[in-house]
C-alpha cells in the first residue's frame, strides 16, 4: 500500500514538473514592512487559459504556481496602496520576485477594487470566493463548486469546514436557511446560482454583541446572481431501478424563490435506497429550538434514526419533506419558519456471536435479531426577528414536534444448545414544544450592552414496550408466572418541564479589559411513572409491583447561579478567567421515599488564546463542573430493560464532578500550502456514577452507584495537510485514554479502552485534473480489565470524479474494510459506488446511470467490546442497485 502511494505520488510529481513553474517573493511596503493577505492575481494573456492567485501570508509572501509557456499579467493590490503590475513572458525563467507598494495617501472607509478578476477577498474575519474564478459551468450544486475552492472541504455527511473549521451557520443572501443547516444548502442549492460565497469566522447573528461574545461560530453566506434575487430556480429528478426488478426508485425536487423581500423553499425526496436528505448535524439544530446562550440542556428525544444514508438494511423507505419561507415585514420586522415531516420505513437482519465475561468465565450466544421499524417526524418552527433600532435587538422562537416510532423485532438467542425465541413490539408518541425569547441592547454608552434570555420547554413521551415468548426469562429477576406463552407489556408515561432564564451584562472598561456579569437559573421537573405487567393466556395479569417493579417519580432539579467573566488583553495573549457560584437543589418524591438535597458549590473555568499572527493561534480552556443524575437514575424500584436486562436506580446517587480541559493549535498558510490542526482533551472525574453489573450466563442485572473512584479520559487528535506541487498530502491521527473503575459480579477492577488511528490521504489538488483521491487508514484497539481483548482495522478508500468530452461526468468511490480481533479472526468487505451523468452545458435536462453496492457486498462485519461483552457482528444489506434518473433544471 505505502508502495503503491509513493509510486501514484511520484507519478503525478514528474507529470507536473514538465508542465509548471513556481514563482515565489514578497509584498511589501516602502518601509520594507510586510502587507499581509495581499491579493496577487496573475491573468493568462492568452485564451483558455485560468487565472492564478496566492494571498500573502502574515510576512508578505506568496507563491503561484504558473503553466509553463504561457505569459502572465500580475497584479499585486492591497487596501490603501497603489496597485503593482508585473508582466512575465512565455520564455520567461522568472522564479523570484518582490512587489514594493507605495501608499495611496487616501483614508478608504471600504474596499473598493476595480480590477476584474477577485477570487478571493481577505479581511479580518471574512473570507469572500467569487464562485466565477473557481466553476466550470458544469457543476449542478453548490456542493461541486465548494469543492473546488481553497481550504474548503464538504464531507460525506454534507457538513462544511473551511481552513479546518466546520461551518455551523448557513444562510443564503443573510438569511438563516433550513435553521442554518449545511447539508441541505449544499446539496440542493444551484451552482449556477451562485456569486459570491462569504465565510464569517467569529459570526454573531446580533452584530454589537460580537466584540464580548467571543462567538466560535462560523458562518456561510450565499450571494445569489443579480437574475436570482427575485427568481424561481431548482430542479426536478426521478429515477428507476435498471438491470433488476426490486422496486428501487427515487424522486426528489429542490425548488426555491427568492426576492429582496420575500424567500420560499421547498425540499421534497422519495426514495428506498438508503438515502438521507438531511444529517444528524442537521437533526440536533432542527432539534433545538433552544437559544444559544442555553444551550447546555439535555434533549431527550432521539432524532437519530431520521439521519444520515443508511444502506445497511434489507429494505429501506424514506419520505421527506422540507419548508423555509422568510418574509422581511418592514425595515424593524422579520419573519421566517420552517416545516419538516419526515417518514421512514426499515427492515434490518443482524447476526452476532457473544461472549459474555463473568469475572474468569465465559457465556456464548449466538443472536439473530430481525427488525422491521417505522418512524414519523413532524417539526413546526418561527421566530421573529424584530430591531427596533440599531441597538437593540429581540427574538422570539417557538417550535413543535411530534414523532412516532412504531419497531417490531424477532430475536433469537441460542445458548448451550437451547433456542430462545423473543418478539419485541415498541411503541413510542412523542411530543415536544419548545420556545425562547432573547432581548439585546446596547446602550448609548456603547462600553455596556445587555442580553435577557428565556427559555422554555415541555415533552410527553409515551412508549410502550411488549415483550412475547415461549420460554421462561430472566429467571429469579422478575415475577414470572408459569405459562405456555409469556406477554410482558412496560408502559412509560415520561413528562418534562423546563424553564432557563439568563441576564448577562457586558462592561467593556477599555480596549484592553472587560467585565461580564452573568446571572441565571435553570429550573426542571420530570414526572415519570413506569408499569410492567404481566398478561396470561388464562386472562388475568400478574402485576409486577407487587414484587418490587413499578416507578412513580416526581423529580425537580434547580440551579441558581451567579458568575463574574473578566477578559484582559496582554499583547498578543487573550486571557477570560470566570468564576460561578451555583446552589443547586434537587428534590424526588417516589413511592416510599422523599428525599432532597441541597448542595453549593463554587465552579472556576479560564479560557486562553494566543494568537502569534492571523494564521496561528494556540486556545486553552478549562472548567469544573457538577452534573446531577436525571430521573431515570434515581428509580428506586426494579425495571425491566429488555429481554435479558434488569435495572434499578439509586434514588440516593448524588452529583458527578470533574475536570474538563482542551488545548487547541492551529496554523494555515497558503504560502506553503499548509494546514496544521492539533487538538487534546482532557477529562477527569472525581466523583463517578457508574453501573455496578450482576451478570449470570446473558442475564444482566445493573445499578448505578456513586463513588469517589476517578475516571480520566485523554484524546489527541491532529490533522496536517500539505499542498505538494498540484496534490495534496493528509496525515490525520486519533489517540484515545480511557481508564475507569468497574464492579462486575462483586468483582471491582480498573479498566482501560485505548484507540489508535492513524490515516493518509493523497489526492489532486488542480482543476485541470480529474480529482482523484487514494487513503489508507489504520486504527487499533484495546479493552483491558478482568480480561484482555484487541480489535484491528484497515480501510483503503479510493475516490475519483472526472468530466470528460464536455457533457459527461463520472464519479466512483471505492471502500474495502479488513478487520481482526485478538483471537485471530479475520473478515473483510468491499463498497463501492459509481455513477456516469451527461448534461449539455445550457440545457435544462441530465441523463445519469449510477450503482449503489456495485460489487453487490452483502453484508458488512464488525468487531467490538464492552465492560463485559465480546461481539463479533454481521448485517446484512441492501443489494446491488442500478438507477437511471432524470433531471430538469428550472
Amino acid at each position: 500500500m505505502y508502495k503503491l502511494l509513493l509510486t501514484i505520488l511520484c507519478l503525478f510529481t514528474n507529470c507536473f514538473l514538465g508542465y509548471s513553474q513556481t514563482l515565489t517573493g514578497t509584498v511589501k511596503d516602502s518601509l520594507n514592512n510586510p502587507l499581509p493577505n495581499a491579493n496577487v492575481i496573475a491573468k493568462p494573456l492568452v485564451e483558455n487559459q485560468s487565472l492564478k492567485f496566492a494571498i500573502a501570508d502574515h510576512l508578505g509572501r506568496y507563491k503561484l504556481e504558473l503553466e509553463k509557456g504561457i505569459p502572465y499579467e500580475v497584479k499585486v493590490s492591497y487596501l490603501g496602496y497603489k496597485e503593482a503590475v508585473l508582466t512575465i513572458e512565455s520564455n520567461s525563467s522568472l522564479k523570484e520576485y518582490h512587489f514594493k507598494l507605495q501608499e495611496t495617501g487616501q483614508q478608504l472607509k471600504e474596499i473598493v477594487i476595480d480590477y476584474e478578476y477577485k477570487p478571493i477577498i481577505v479581511k479580518k474575519d471574512t473570507l469572500i470566493y467569487d464562485v466565477k474564478a473557481f466553476a466550470n459551468g458544469n457543476e449542478r450544486k453548490m456542493k461541486e463548486v465548494l469543492e473546488k475552492m481553497p481550504g474548503v472541504e464538504v464531507g460525506k455527511d454534507g457538513s462544511v469546514t473551511v481552513q479546518g473549521k466546520k461551518v455551523t451557520q448557513m444562510m443564503v443572501e443573510g438569511k438563516s436557511f433550513f435553521g442554518g443547516g449545511t447539508k441541505l444548502a449544499v446539496e440542493n442549492i444551484p451552482a449556477d446560482a451562485l456569486d459570491k460565497i462569504e465565510v464569517i469566522d467569529h459570526f454573531n447573528k446580533v452584530g454589537f454583541l460580537k466584540q464580548v461574545s467571543d462567538s466560535d461560530e462560523l458562518a456561510m453566506n450565499v450571494k445569489l446572481k443579480e437574475d436570482k434575487k427575485k427568481f424561481v430556480f431548482g430542479d426536478v429528478e426521478a429515477g428507476a431501478e435498471v438491470a433488476n426488478d426490486n422496486g428501487f426508485h427515487l424522486l426528489h425536487t429542490a425548488l426555491f424563490y427568492y426576492s429582496p423581500k420575500t424567500n420560499v423553499s421547498f425540499i421534497g425526496d422519495i426514495n428506498n435506497i438508503g438515502k438521507r436528505t438531511f444529517s444528524f448535524q442537521d437533526m440536533l439544530r432542527f432539534q433545538g429550538g433552544v437559544s444559544s446562550f442555553l444551550n447546555d440542556r439535555k434533549q431527550l428525544t432521539n432524532l437519530y434514526t431520521f439521519t444520515n444514508d443508511n444502506s445497511d438494511v434489507v429494505e429501506n423507505k424514506s419520505q421527506f419533506g422540507a419548508f423555509n419561507f422568510q418574509q422581511n415585514i418592514n425595515a424593524k420586522l422579520d419573519i421566517e419558519g420552517f416545516g419538516i415531516f419526515s417518514k421512514l420505513f426499515s427492515a434490518s437482519l443482524v447476526e452476532s456471536q457473544n461472549e459474555y465475561l463473568q469475572n474468569s468465565a465465559f457465556t456464548f450466544e449466538d443472536r439473530t435479531t430481525k427488525k422491521d421499524n417505522k418512524t414519523v417526524l413532524g417539526i413546526g418552527n418561527f421566530k421573529l426577528n424584530y430591531n427596533p433600532s440599531d441597538r437593540s435587538k429581540w427574538f422570539y422562537n417557538a417550535q413543535y414536534q411530534f414523532s412516532t416510532n412504531d419497531a417490531t423485532s424477532l430475536l433469537t438467542s441460542i445458548r448451550d444448545g437451547q433456542q430462545s425465541t423473543f418478539e419485541t413490539l415498541n411503541n413510542a408518541d412523542n411530543g415536544q414544544l419548545k420556545q425562547f425569547i432573547e432581548w439585546h441592547k446596547q446602550y448609548k454608552n456603547t462600553n455596556h450592552t445587555t442580553t435577557f434570555v428565556v427559555n422554555q420547554s415541555y415533552e410527553n413521551n409515551k412508549p410502550v414496550n411488549t415483550w412475547l415468548t415461549d420460554t421462561e426469562f430472566l429467571a429469579g429477576l422478575i415475577p414470572l408466572e408459569n405459562d405456555s406463552f409469556y406477554t410482558i407489556q412496560q408502559i412509560k408515561k415520561v413528562k418534562n418541564n423546563s424553564v432557563d432564564a439568563l441576564l448577562k451584562h457586558y462592561w467593556i472598561l477599555n480596549n484592553y479589559n472587560h467585565l461580564y456579569t452573568n446571572v441565571g437559573n435553570n429550573f426542571g421537573t420530570t414526572s415519570l411513572q413506569i408499569n410492567e405487567q404481566q398478561f396470561l393466556t388464562d386472562g388475568t395479569i400478574n402485576d409486577f409491583a407487587a414484587n418490587g417493579f413499578g416507578n412513580d417519580v416526581n423529580y425537580l432539579l434547580n440551579d441558581f447561579y451567579v458568575g463574574f467573566e473578566y477578559k484582559f488583553k496582554i499583547g498578543k495573549w487573550i486571557n477570560k478567567p470566570g468564576i460561578y457560584t451555583h446552589f443547586y437543589h434537587l428534590k424526588t418524591k417516589q413511592i416510599a421515599n422523599d428525599y432532597t438535597i441541597n448542595k453549593t458549590y463554587i465552579e472556576p473555568q479560564w479560557n486562553s488564546e494566543y494568537e502569534f499572527n492571523q494564521s496561528e493561534s494556540l486556545n486553552f480552556s478549562y472548567k469544573l463542573s457538577n452534573d446531577f443524575p436525571d430521573a431515570s437514575k434515581l428509580l428506586e424500584r426494579f425495571t425491566l430493560q429488555s429481554y435479558n436486562s434488569v435495572f434499578k436506580g439509586n434514588a440516593l446517587l448524588s452529583n458527578e464532578r470533574f475536570h474538563s480541559g482542551s488545548l487547541r493549535y492551529k496554523k494555515t498558510s497558503m504560502y506553503r500550502g499548509l494546514m496544521l490542526f492539533a487538538n487534546v482533551n482532557f477529562n477527569k472525574k472525581i466523583r463517578t456514577i457508574r453501573n455496578s453489573i450482576e451478570l449470570d450466563g446473558i442475564n444482566q442485572f445493573t445499578t448505578p452507584i456513586i463513588t469517589d473512584n476517578p475516571e480520566t479520559n485523554w484524546r489527541i487528535f491532529g490533522n496536517i495537510s500539505k499542498k505538494i506541487y498540484r496534490f495534496r498530502l493528509q496525515l490525520n491521527t486519533n489517540f484515545s485514554w480511557f481508564n475507569y473503575i468497574q464492579t462486575l459480579n462483586n468483582q471491582t477492577t480498573t479498566n482501560n479502552r485505548n484507540n489508535q488511528a492513524v490515516g493518509l490521504k493523497i489526492s489532486t489538488a488542480t482543476k485541470k485534473w480529474p480529482t482523484v483521491s487514494v487513503g489508507y487508514n489504520k486504527s487499533f484497539s484495546q479493552f483491558s480489565g478482568l480480561t484482555s481483548s484487541s480489535l484491528t482495522n484497515d480501510v483503503l478508500t479510493f475516490n475519483l470524479d472526472i468530466d470528460f468530452l464536455k457533457s459527461f461526468h463520472f464519479k466512483t468511490d471505492y471502500e474495502v474494510n479488513f478487520n481482526e480481533n485478538s483471537l485471530n479472526q479475520k473478515n473483510n468487505y468491499s463498497i463501492g459506488n459509481a455513477s456516469l451523468s451527461y448534461h449539455k452545458k445550457d440545457n435544462p435536462f441530465r441523463f445519469e446511470v449510477s450503482a449503489q453496492n456495485y460489487l453487490n457486498n452483502g453484508t458488512i462485519i464488525n468487531n467490538s467490546f464492552s465492560d463485559f461483552l465480546i461481539s463479533n457482528s454481521t448485517t446484512f444489506t441492501l443489494p446491488r442497485i442500478f438507477l437511471f434518473s432524470i433531471s430538469y433544471k428550472l
